[in-house]
């Protein structure tokens, strides 16, 4: 079996200017050899990790014997700086399908933490293809490299639209096609949250179920799953019976103390500890705070930031009867609000300005809007529609909420949108939706193996 030689002395770049090396120059190059040979082509770098695990999410190669090939790439200075890192024994890896390092031992293999072996390829073709790239990782290309940036951008969206087409996403041949298409990718996206609520609904009640999905969609991607098991930990009916027993000025910094007492975090300086609970109100065990991903994670998006937002929202709607009933005060107030309209009343009802010497919003408008495109709507609709046995194939059953959902302008971009927009080659400004962004992000987890 063929091995990849020792590299040869190179320089010793900065991880981050390796990174920018791959993302700029990586689909330029013809091929590459891993170490069992193999000729790997790279369609779609993949996109930039924000948080703790691979440098680079859902890349798409082309791997001789393989065919197409979807996962994380990672990236490193040395090959056993795999080892030398830890992610070996960390799970968040496991989805790592290519190796790629600038300098390789021949006698190293890398081993994902399930066991299995990932392919490693050289990057000293990409260093020697461009010295001056190399060493700047982000200086202007010169003109020669634009027909082969477009011939890469070309070869990325006609695999990756290989892959929807399969999955019954032909590709649009024009601006009144593409609108036809995200239109139904965002429904399809909006029908798939609001059944997964209506099984939910049919296991606990509504005011937890509405409650976790705004804990889950407050940890965006790095804490989504420590979100939603702080939201069983510390659930709904506990929350509110002990916030009810108290003065409606103090339920706020109630909830927050006992929600950061169940994080498992430590407490920010100043912060007094949340006492016992009262009578009634059963909490589960804390999180272990090794669960919660802090690294790379801007300080308006810590957890604890979060958490302080989302208790300041739950104090908002908390009624006397909450303490013994199933949460109609949260339930009810945000259900009557998108049924009354208009939906910018939904949004400032979501928002949480900051606190005192805080300087970003606990929940700002641009997450309020998200809130309730991905949590309350899809939630509103599935109660709307919970005695059906199933949405129509052409569209969605009309609701409050449905018709909410298709009369929301656009939202804040977010990069996973921005890179789906550039690999599948959209029209500039044709996500100028709520609903077509959602479709967007549809599309983009069908790339990525999600249903």
């Amino acid at each position: 079996m063929p091995v990849l030689m020792e590299s040869p002395p190179l320089p010793d770049l900065p991880e981050r200017l390796l990174a920018r090396l791959w993302q700029q120059q990586a689909a330029r190059q013809r091929e590459f050899r891993t170490d069992a040979g193999r000729r790997v082509r790279v369609l779609y770098p993949g996109r930039p990790g924000t948080a703790a695990g691979p440098d680079f999410r859902d890349a798409l190669l082309e791997v001789e014997g393989l065919g197409l090939v979807r996962g994380d790439v990672e990236l490193h200075r040395r090959q056993n700086d795999w080892y030398a890192h830890g992610h070996a024994d960390d799970p968040n890896y496991n989805g790592v399908v290519l190796h790629a390092a600038l300098q390789l031992s021949p006698d190293t293999a890398t081993r994902l933490p399930n066991g299995k072996p990932a392919p490693t390829i050289s990057l000293a073709a990409l260093v020697n293809q461009d010295k001056e790239t190399a060493a700047d990782a982000g200086a202007d290309d010169d003109d020669a490299a634009a027909p082969a940036d477009d011939a890469a951008a070309a070869a990325a969206a006609a695999a990756a639209w290989s892959i929807l087409e399969q999955q019954g996403w032909p590709r649009p041949a024009d601006a009144a096609e593409w609108g036809k298409l995200l239109d139904a990718a965002g429904d399809a996206r909006f029908q798939q949250k609001s059944g997964l609520f209506r099984a939910l609904l049919l296991e606990q009640s509504p005011a937890q179920t509405l409650y976790a999905g705004l804990l889950e969609a407050l940890g965006y991607r790095a804490n989504r799953q420590p979100f939603l098991k702080l939201a069983y930990a510390a659930p709904y009916a506990a929350l509110a019976r002990e916030a009810s027993l108290a003065p409606p000025g103090e339920r706020a910094a109630i909830l927050e103390r006992r929600l950061l007492r169940l994080s498992g975090l430590p407490l920010p300086d100043g912060q007094p500890a949340a006492g016992r609970a009262p009578a009634g109100c059963r909490y589960g065990p804390p999180l272990a705070a090794a669960e919660w991903h802090c690294f790379r994670v801007r300080p308006a998006n810590h957890p604890r930031h979060r958490i302080a937002g989302a208790a300041r929202l739950l104090a908002r709607f908390i009624e006397p009867s909450d303490d013994d009933a199933d949460g109609s005060g949260l339930v009810d107030r945000l259900t009557n609000l998108v049924a009354a309209g208009p939906p910018a009343k939904l949004t400032a009802a979501l928002t949480v300005a900051a606190g005192p010497g805080e300087k970003t919003a606990a929940i700002g408008p641009a997450r309020a809007r998200d809130l309730a495109v991905n949590v309350v709507l899809p939630f509103v609709h599935a109660r709307f529609t919970a005695a059906a046995t199933a949405e129509p194939d052409d569209g969605i059953i009309p609701s409050p909420a449905s018709s909410r959902y298709h009369a929301l302008g656009r939202l804040q971009d977010n990069e996973v949108i921005r890179e789906t927009v550039a690999r599948l080659a959209a029209p500039d400004k044709i996500a100028n939706t709520a609903r077509r962004q959602q479709g967007l992000l549809h599309l983009h987890r069908r790339l990525s193996g999600g249903g």
